[in-house]
């Protein structure tokens, strides 16, 4: 049977550990909780005059799991963050270029999304990010990488696809999302998307290139009227 070291993990099984982590994240999933004193404990902690100490102790101790969810995610959405998105792009680029695979980024971006905020609010804004969260939670495969990169643009990175398979992906979230409502709690919005795809091989060499082009193709993909897929050249 053959072996493979970290980085050489065959490629969907490695990006699966992306979802894995991010799924444990949202669920706050802990594999070492830690257990509360028992009685005797606590009475000998008091006769020793060191309970409150340990008490605050224990406060100000932050869980590491919830350490890491502030750092990983994005606290509204519960998608990856810009910052752990980035980090992840920059290092599969890496991995892609080194193993000869594909990799394409999609940025789905929310239409018309600062005057919507703007008109109705904040709290519209939000319910709105979160509904559109959730639906791309539902519609992207297994192995795909989703992630809230700034007001109402989200990026699904996509492991060893070339962009033309991802504009297949890319459709399916522009033709559904336009006849679904999205929703959080108390309410419901139809919006449409505009897209862009950019991938590896092409132009990018650095993950932060990448980023750029797909975003550059999501913004033509507006300024030609929105609700549109744009491939990056």
């Amino acid at each position: 049977m053959p072996t493979f070291d970290k980085d050489q993990q065959p490629l969907f099984a490695r990006e699966g550990l992306f979802r894995q982590k991010l799924n444990q994240l949202r669920t706050g999933e802990n594999n070492n909780p830690r257990t509360p004193p028992d009685a005797s404990t606590r009475y000998k902690e008091l006769e020793q005059g060191s309970y409150l100490s340990n008490v605050k102790n224990s406060i100000e101790k932050v869980d590491p799991t919830e350490k890491e969810r502030a750092a990983l995610l994005d606290q509204s959405t519960e998608l990856y963050n810009r910052s752990a998105i980035t980090r992840i792009i920059r290092d599969e680029l890496k991995r892609s270029k080194r193993y000869k695979h594909n990799l394409s980024l999609l940025v789905v971006s929310i239409d018309e999304f600062d005057g919507v905020a703007k008109k109705y609010g904040a709290t519209t804004a939000e319910s709105i990010i979160k509904g559109v969260a959730s639906f791309l939670m539902a519609i992207i495969r297994d192995v795909d990488i989703p992630a809230r990169f700034d007001n109402g643009v989200f990026l699904v990175l996509c492991p060893d696809t070339e962009p033309k398979g991802v504009s297949v992906l890319a459709e399916r979230i522009r033709s559904k999302i336009m006849l679904t409502r999205v929703s959080d709690v108390g309410q419901n919005w139809h919006v449409t998307v505009s897209q862009g795809i950019a991938g590896f091989p092409g132009a990018a060499v650095k993950g932060e290139e990448l980023i750029q082009n797909a975003i550059i193709a999501a913004n033509s993909a507006q300024k030609n009227g929105g609700n549109q897929t744009v491939l990056a050249d």
